[in-house]
């Protein structure tokens, strides 16, 4: 099995930096007002300057240790492009963002969001914290689980390596 992990709100904090372009707040799910996105898109170097989220270092340690120790077969990153390819900076920016953080670690584009799906095999995981990517993940035969703090993942995934790891060593 592959671990993918998103990288906007999971391992970078997408949604923190787009509130402060825009000094005001949305709530997970909800679509980002048309006024909004113009603004954050004008960033068009927003991407390359993400900051890191809280407990990104922890959750791809934990998720690196996992393939070291055989409890996964590889980790990527799995992250899409804006709908409207409206930054076109946004590929080369997220591979290079990837690179600076956690270097070694393949990026995969969807390209789209509604398009992560496709990159599943049976068992694989995906931490996304889009609801929607979850669920089409899930329906793929992977595992997935919606992404807000590594705290609220951490059981979780190690449920779910371990329950594998087990399966797999029993065969």
């Amino acid at each position: 099995m592959i671990i993918y992990l998103d990288m906007d709100d999971v391992v970078a904090d997408w949604m923190g930096t787009a509130r402060a372009i825009v000094n005001r707040s949305w709530n997970y799910g909800e679509r980002i007002p048309d006024s909004d996105w113009d603004k954050v898109k004008a960033k068009a170097r927003m991407y390359r300057d993400l900051p890191l989220k809280e407990g990104a270092i922890e959750l791809v340690q934990y998720c690196r240790d996992a393939v070291m120790d055989g409890r996964a077969e590889g980790l990527a990153f799995l992250t899409a492009l804006p709908h409207d390819y409206s930054v076109q900076f946004a590929p080369m920016d997220k591979v290079n963002w990837a690179a600076k953080y956690f270097p070694g670690i393949p990026v995969f584009l969807g390209p789209f969001s509604h398009d992560k799906w496709r990159h599943c095999k049976p068992g694989d995981i995906l931490i996304d914290d889009r609801t929607s990517n979850c669920v089409e993940w899930e329906n793929a035969g992977g595992h997935a689980h919606i992404y807000r703090t590594w705290e609220e993942c951490k059981p979780w995934l190690e449920s779910i390596l371990n329950e594998d790891f087990l399966a797999s060593s029993t065969d």
